[in-house]
């Protein structure tokens, strides 16, 4: 009897590894490197740290920008973990925060489908393939999904208990999210007005009816703790001043609009949408919550609009499923207990081995830098610089490479952070715009380099200023494989 228990909680064990471990492995063979935004990120952070929060640009080259640094919370414990942990210790933690994200994705799919583990599960390892699939990276986003399921989780506590108490710790949620990636802030806004709006009970309308006053103290409070960061009323509305540019899209590629034949994540994303309209259109009708499908069209509106946005509606995509399909037992698609355990225990022992193998493989050559290329790039700056004065330096480089130039501590002409080199939000000029126009051709080289005179010049291949050719700028390095090289101003005195 003993051994026949034990049996059962080993195979149960393996079960939840298993599913744990299937998305995580998929994580690793995806993205095997840190993020190119880390690398300005690591160079808000050590700013941040050591003098403090900013309020004019300390990154580029640019004088006088002004700058709200939506992630400041996020970049100087970044910055403080890589420090003490590494290039390793910061993919790991993205690890980590991949597990937090499963569990509460179970746990909420529990919740909603009143206690059904194994559809919970399923549901689970599908959401995270696919948040796999682009969005799990070395960046504030993971810390963004956290505290949105967080949020959820709370939330349906509450309708499912009736007790305040979980409501208490949604302001706190408010606070972190505003310090620490702000731009995502709005999301938990919009997801309790969605939990509002289902609280007023009409069934016709199927709205499920619970108390309204305290989400509505909650949205209140959750609001005014919005207002606790160092740059107040901008911090809020900065979503709204960077976003919308039709420019500013075409640039950053994340901001692109949804296109189901642009690459296979896409085309998988598209599946999965088409998949679970025809799921709920043939689910039990009984079980229609306004609220998830307010979510489920809500981001995907936001993430047709933005492939960026897609991330949100790929968290929240399957909770329809979970309560629509709440009374179905996966277990019972294989009749035979004993087959049925043999599957789940000799998976969990696979998955586990492969798991157990590739993780070290892999978190030993994250690399400190982005590429081989741009790193010889800037060593063979220090020599020339000589370690002294990097930061009276001006180095131009195109919209990828800046972060990292920023992070070797020179000063960069531009860099991934986008926003803020666009005049609204730094109330100066639109950089970004005049590096498009010179990289489309409706501004000359020559033009452009009399303007600001750099000291060196970082380009790829594809930049415009590749093959740029004059008396003052000289070929000071160039890579390998001939992708990356450095121009250097001959005319300047450089900073020994």
């Amino acid at each position: 009897m003993k051994k026949g228990m034990s049996r059962i909680c080993t195979v149960r064990t393996l079960k939840f590894l298993m599913a744990f471990l299937i998305p995580a492995v998929f994580v690793l063979m995806m993205n095997q490197s840190l993020d190119n935004d880390s690398w300005y990120v690591f160079a808000e952070g050590r700013e941040i740290v050591q003098n403090g929060v900013y309020y004019t640009d300390q990154l580029s080259m640019h004088e006088g920008l002004d700058v709200t640094v939506q992630n400041y919370g996020f970049a100087a414990i970044f910055y403080l973990l890589y420090g003490w942990l590494g290039a390793p210790g910061i993919y790991v933690g993205m690890l980590l925060l991949n597990f937090v994200i499963c569990f509460l994705i179970y746990r909420i799919c529990k919740l909603i489908s009143n206690n059904n583990v194994n559809l919970s599960l399923l549901i689970m390892v599908v959401t995270d393939l696919l948040l796999a699939s682009s969005f799990v990276v070395t960046r504030a986003q993971m810390v963004s999904y956290v505290l949105l399921l967080l949020l959820i989780y709370l939330l349906e506590l509450f309708i499912k208990t009736d007790k305040t108490k979980y409501l208490w710790f949604v302001p706190v949620l408010s606070l972190l999210q505003i310090n620490l990636h702000a731009s995502l802030w709005w999301m938990l806004v919009l997801v309790l007005i969605v939990y509002i709006i289902d609280s007023i009970k009409q069934p016709r309308l199927h709205l499920q009816g619970y108390r309204t006053v305290p989400l509505v103290i909650v949205l209140a409070a959750v609001v005014l703790v919005g207002f606790i960061n160092p740059y107040g009323l901008n911090m809020m509305l900065l979503m709204f001043k960077s976003y919308g540019d039709g420019r500013f899209h075409n640039v950053v590629s994340e901001l692109s609009s949804f296109s189901p034949l642009r690459n296979v994540f896409e085309f998988f994303l598209y599946l999965s949408i088409v998949g679970t309209l025809c799921l709920y259109i043939f689910g039990e009708k009984k079980n229609i919550r306004v609220r998830y499908l307010l979510m489920y069209f809500g981001f995907l509106i936001l993430g047709l609009n933005t492939i960026k946005g897609m991330s949100q509606f790929v968290l929240t995509m399957f909770f329809p499923l979970a309560l629509v399909y709440k009374s179905v037992r996966l277990e019972k698609v294989i009749e035979a207990r004993k087959g049925r355990n043999a599957l789940v225990f000799w998976g969990g022992v696979t998955v586990f081995a492969v798991f157990v193998v590739i993780c070290p493989l892999v978190v030993s050559q994250v690399k400190d830098y982005p590429d081989d290329q741009i790193k010889s790039v800037l060593d063979a700056m220090d020599v020339d610089a000589q370690g002294e004065g990097k930061r009276n330096l001006t180095v131009y480089t195109g919209y990828d490479d800046g972060g990292y130039v920023e992070y070797r501590g020179y000063k960069a002409y531009l860099d991934p952070r986008g926003e803020v080199f666009l005049k609204k939000n730094n109330n100066k000029e639109d950089i970004l715009f005049e590096w498009t126009d010179l990289q489309e051709g409706r501004t000359k080289e020559g033009d452009f380099l009399e303007k600001y005179q750099f000291d060196y010049i970082v380009v790829r291949e594809d930049d415009r200023l590749y093959n740029y050719d004059d008396d003052v700028y000289m070929v000071f390095f160039e890579g390998e494989d001939g992708t990356i090289k450095v121009l250097k101003n001959k005319k300047k005195d450089l900073v020994k």
